[in-house]
């Protein structure tokens, strides 16, 4: 299944050429505040230089989701930037506080715990070791020591229900999740609100593989097969490791669409029309405005985030994309960004039903 060819090679080129723009795009902004390290503009007494960090991720990037774009968004700063990457991928989830402390005492300036899982752990290593750490949807910031990131991951899932709805042709729609995670229940909600803004009469169907099979590609495939023998012609899958088992699914049953979260999945399919879209979760400006913030001082006096209108979330354009679906995308980004259109929240199981069964 885990076939390269051609289309999937450019595909994921475009991706990491969008994702360098960025990069670069970010770099500019930044050096219109400051430049790096104590050179101008930084605060002075707690200025440093990043010379190297580290990314550490429960799973490999193979995940062609969480854990890939994390990594590739590491390696392209690190780049961008021309410091040393220390990447620290799939630790797991044992031992995390011995893994980190390792990597705190590895001469790392600066460390990405990239994995929600890690937060309060990261977040006790930091304070211990002093190493400015980046930590995922934790509750609280502590100046010089922890930033946290978080994600309006429901938006992005919101415009990737705009072209389900433009796409089905049962009308009918499948959610598969390989966890209960908060950011899975955000971009369910979202999903279907999305979706129920083109077309309310659509059904949105979910099913889960377990509490916590964020790599369980079996259990994906079967989850997926459910939804599929159901009627719904658009998957979305939310993995990381379960996307292999969607792709599976989706891949052996006919006329049947995927749309993926946050990474590329074009490498892994055998036919690129399989995939209708991915939303894409860019985090290279974020690393790269963290390390910055180290530098200056200001790092852990406030919150990162993940949005549409700051283009931290966006959809890859594919051949599936109509003009229909391109202008309606469009209108959608518009007023998600404008505030004209505020998408749910939703941060429980029941909110995300309750969502599903409140057709308008």
């Amino acid at each position: 299944m885990l076939n390269a060819n051609a289309s999937g090679a450019t595909a994921r080129r475009i991706v990491r050429t969008g994702v360098a723009i960025m990069v670069a795009a970010g770099m500019l902004a930044a050096a219109g505040c400051s430049a790096r390290g104590s050179e101008t503009g930084a605060s002075s007494d707690a200025s440093t230089t990043v010379k190297k960090f580290a990314i550490v991720t429960p799973e490999k990037e193979a995940d062609h989701g969480w854990n890939q774009q994390g990594i590739w968004a590491a390696k392209d700063v690190a780049t961008s930037l021309d410091i040393e990457l220390d990447d620290n991928s799939n630790v797991g989830y044992d031992n995390t506080e011995t893994i980190l402390t390792q990597v705190a005492d590895n001469g790392n300036d600066f460390i990405i715990a990239h994995a929600s899982g890690f937060a309060t752990v990261a977040a006790r290593v930091a304070e211990a070791t002093g190493v400015p750490t980046l930590v995922v949807d934790y509750e609280k910031n502590i100046p010089g020591t922890v930033a946290s990131v978080t994600t309006e991951a429901q938006q992005g899932a919101y415009l990737a229900g705009v072209v389900a709805a433009k796409s089905t042709t049962t009308q009918k729609v499948g959610i598969v999740v390989s966890a209960e995670d908060l950011n899975w229940f955000r971009m369910s909600g979202g999903f279907a609100e999305g979706v129920y803004s083109v077309d309310p009469s659509i059904e949105v169907t979910i099913a889960y593989i377990g509490p916590a099979e964020y790599g369980d590609s079996a259990g994906g495939k079967n989850q997926a097969s459910v939804l599929i023998a159901g009627g719904a012609d658009v998957i979305i899958g939310m993995g990381d490791g379960a996307t292999v088992g969607y792709l599976q699914a989706v891949e052996t049953a006919p006329n049947v669409k995927y749309i993926a979260t946050i990474g590329d999945v074009s490498e892994a399919v055998t036919n690129p029309d399989t995939v209708l879209t991915t939303v894409q979760w860019n985090f290279a400006d974020t690393f790269t405005q963290a390390i910055k913030d180290v530098e200056d001082g200001s790092f852990g006096t406030a919150t990162y985030s993940l949005t549409v209108e700051n283009k931290g979330l966006t959809l890859q354009e594919t051949d599936a994309f109509t003009d229909d679906i391109t202008a309606a995308v469009k209108q959608a980004t518009e007023d998600i960004a404008s505030g004209k259109v505020t998408v749910t929240r939703a941060t429980t199981k029941d909110q995300v039903q309750s969502i599903i069964d409140a057709k308008k």
